[in-house]
């Protein structure tokens, strides 16, 4: 059984929690502005006082620059609504942290695709189906093999 700590719970319930609030309740233009905002994870200190929310943001870095102030801007409101919707003695100091190994691991990704001279991988070539595939041949060839004929009692 694997066991986890207190702060290991507490920081999953508090993405849960910050996510809704930065969704639903926050009311700053800067954050509407924005595609799509995603909270990564929440590095939360042992004794529960410091919080630390990575957020991933899609646009260029002027954009991501306005949202990071508008986050950091609203930190204390966060505090608040997280306070009022979870049971602790104290709610943790919020500090929004920009998180960039989605675009990281892109950058990666790219370089290892100049390396090899591939194109970049298209999710739909994936999923093309396979030109030589018959369903009406494989249909008769298990018909043929059926497992009666191949008894030889």
């Amino acid at each position: 059984m694997k066991r986890f700590n207190r702060a290991d719970r507490v920081s999953e319930e508090i993405l849960k929690e910050v996510s809704h609030i930065v969704q639903r309740e926050m009311k700053d233009p800067r954050l509407s502005q924005v595609g799509f905002i995603s909270l990564t994870r929440v590095e939360l200190s042992k004794d529960l006082q410091n919080a630390n929310i990575f957020v991933s943001i899609l646009g260029n870095e002027e954009v991501a620059g306005q949202v990071m102030e508008a986050l950091a801007k609203g930190a204390g409101f966060v505090r608040t609504m997280l306070g009022k919707r979870m049971r602790m003695r104290t709610s943790p100091e919020i500090h929004f942290k920009l998180d960039d190994s989605i675009a990281h691991s892109a950058r990666i990704r790219s370089l290892l695709n100049d390396v090899r001279g591939d194109e970049p991988a298209d999710e739909t070539d994936e999923a093309a189906p396979d030109d030589d595939f018959d369903p009406v041949d494989d249909e008769a060839a298990d018909e043929a093999e059926s497992p009666d004929e191949a008894r030889d009692d």
